[in-house]
């Protein structure tokens, strides 16, 4: 049935959803993330594309966690930069619950484009997340609107990551009809000491998010943490001056004292 056909329904009205920071809230239209529209992460270098696949992630816990909806991951299965496959035990870090993931896997870009417009029709699956694994051919303004369309026509919410070319001139294929567009990447995290080892660990994940692009919004910019324990973002604190680990870890010196003592 055509999108344009008088017999399809009205737009459903989709509510924002708070992401549960006031700061992340207050640039987004409606005072949260909106529902029944299209929203693109686009990972700011090539290594970042785990940091924006993770990051629309922990968006999922907020969209699903007032009523336990189902979520359709849609990945390419061929000639990859990076695995499209989730990883359970990562979801439960980001408060999910992998026995809601419907996972499609599909061959091309073409049968990814279909499968994510047809996914926002049904209202059994209100949610879907694509990742593009690989560079856009056929994403563009027109492949856009169509998913947006069917976003609003029938309630759905689409999260796209894009390739990480998508705002780069060389391989950028102009504009879309996403309602907001996220510039996405890793930051350190915090070390993590132990008592037991010489080598600290990570603490909780944070990223460096750009609002680049919002409709009745207010593009921004935020050093975001993830807290674990709470499944909620917070403003990142600034990382207090380290030594560095050459200095302040023996482990690292031990090498030169064997190679001394030769």
């Amino acid at each position: 049935m055509s999108l344009d056909h008088p017999s399809c329904p009205a737009s459903l009205a989709s509510p924002s959803t708070s992401l549960g920071l006031d700061a992340l809230d207050q640039a987004l239209p409606g005072g949260g993330l909106p529902g029944g529209a299209l929203h693109e992460f686009v990972p700011r270098t090539y290594m970042d594309f785990p940091a924006a696949l993770g990051f629309a992630c922990s968006l999922l816990h907020h969209l699903t966690k007032a009523r336990r909806l189902p979520v359709l991951w849609c990945s390419l299965g061929q000639g990859l930069d990076h695995p499209p496959l989730p990883f359970p035990a990562g979801f439960n870090a980001l408060g999910l619950d992998p026995d809601q993931l419907l996972q499609v896997d599909v061959r091309d870009e073409k049968d990814m484009l279909w499968v994510l417009e047809e996914a926002l029709s049904s209202p059994a699956c209100p949610i879907v997340i694509g990742a593009y694994t690989q560079r856009e051919k056929l994403y563009d303004f027109t492949a856009s609107r169509r998913l947006s369309l069917r976003a609003a026509r029938h309630g759905g919410t689409l999260l796209l990551i894009r390739h990480y070319l998508a705002d780069k001139p060389a391989g950028s294929r102009g504009t879309t009809a996403a309602l907001t567009r996220w510039s996405i990447g890793a930051h350190p995290s915090h070390p993590l000491s132990f008592s037991n080892a010489r080598m600290p660990g990570f603490e909780n994940p944070q990223w460096q998010v750009s609002l680049t692009r919002s409709k009745r919004g207010r593009p921004s910019d935020w050093q975001l943490e993830w807290d674990h324990e709470t499944f909620s973002f917070r403003l990142a604190a600034s990382l207090a001056h380290r030594t560095a680990l050459s200095e302040a870890s023996p482990a690292y010196s031990e090498p030169a004292r064997l190679h001394a003592i030769r």
